[in-house]
């Protein structure tokens, strides 16, 4: 049997292998087949499309895109073509030209809750939260179990301080995906915003957890909750979390910097020092670093560095001012 079934798939088109290929999620091998396949018979099979589907699930957008050109050129009926060019051009930090396309597919046909959300991303890459809260809504409307629908909306509400909006929408989504780290500590940020101490605290509490058992977790659960202990003088509970946060992304300047004043606050001087230090380095015209950084030398002693530090503060707040509102 395994034998007949390895024969039939040689002797199948590059088309039908590519088909298989893909089935079983090996994209690369599935986009050389499916360019086999249109080169032998140009046009005349859903090749091109299926490749560009490919090389987008392999990450490689800019080919993606060209490939999806050629298909929706040659099948400009085909909805699905400029349902996946939007997708791309989105990935590719080109929300206009991603829009464009998403309004063409629209006119072939109705678009899915994932194509609205998509859209409404788009408007979040122009800064439109407006629009994009109106897109969003649709697409939770559209398919009520769309969890990344919900957690895009609630991202949305919250930076319009819509927070109890924000607290609605991140909870649906974690009813949907009860270890959604990123719509944990969202929702742990809603709550911050909303003046809602102890549900914040319990819910960064849970953030952590997802995050100290997540192998690919980046720093932003360890920097938010220790931010929100800083901001209620739990300053010895932060460090820890801020130590992570450093190991987890070393070219983090607001990390370097909240360690850096955190270890000053608890009398660790000179590591603050190399923390402050740090942070300088990485974002060199920010004024309240260099400040920061002065008033540690004072304490130090060292009041020569600390008056070339406190000197560079007040002279990037002046160019700040100078340049008018930022």
């Amino acid at each position: 049997m395994l034998a007949a079934s390895a024969q039939n798939l040689q002797n199948a088109t590059p088309y039908d292998q590519a088909h298989a290929a893909f089935a079983r999620g090996d994209y690369a091998q599935a986009a050389d087949l499916y360019a086999q396949a249109d080169a032998a018979h140009p046009g005349q099979s859903d090749a091109l499309l299926f490749e560009g589907k490919s090389l987008a699930n392999l990450g490689k957008f800019a080919e993606a895109d060209a490939v999806l050109r050629r298909y929706a050129f040659r099948h400009p009926d085909s909805s699905d073509a400029f349902f996946m060019l939007g997708f791309v051009l989105h990935r590719e930090n080109k929300p206009a030209d991603s829009l464009k396309e998403y309004t063409q597919a629209a006119k072939l046909a109705t678009p899915k809750a994932d194509d609205l959300r998509i859209v409404g991303l788009d408007y979040v890459l122009l800064n439109d939260y407006p629009d994009a809260i109106h897109w969003l809504e649709k697409a939770t409307t559209f398919d009520p179990q769309d969890e990344q629908a919900w957690y895009s909306l609630g991202r949305c509400y919250y930076t319009q301080s819509r927070f109890k909006d924000a607290e609605s929408s991140l909870q649906r989504a974690l009813s949907l995906d009860p270890k959604d780290a990123k719509a944990v500590t969202n929702l742990a940020l809603a709550y911050e915003m909303d003046n809602k101490s102890a549900e914040a605290d319990r819910t960064y509490r849970s953030s952590i957890e997802l995050a100290q058992a997540d192998p690919h977790t980046d720093e932003w659960p360890f920097l938010n909750y220790a931010s929100f202990l800083l901001e209620n003088d739990r300053t010895a509970e932060a460090l820890p979390l801020l130590r992570r946060a450093v190991v987890l992304n070393p070219r983090c300047a607001d990390c370097h910097a909240k360690l850096g004043k955190a270890l000053a606050a608890t009398g660790n001087s000179q590591e603050a020092v190399t923390e402050l230090s740090a942070a300088v380095t990485l974002s060199p015209n920010d004024p309240k670093l260099h400040y920061a950084l002065g008033h540690v030398y004072q304490s130090l002693g060292m009041r020569d560095k600390a008056k070339a530090e406190l000197d560079l503060s007040a002279k990037l707040y002046g160019s700040r001012d100078a340049a008018g509102p930022q």
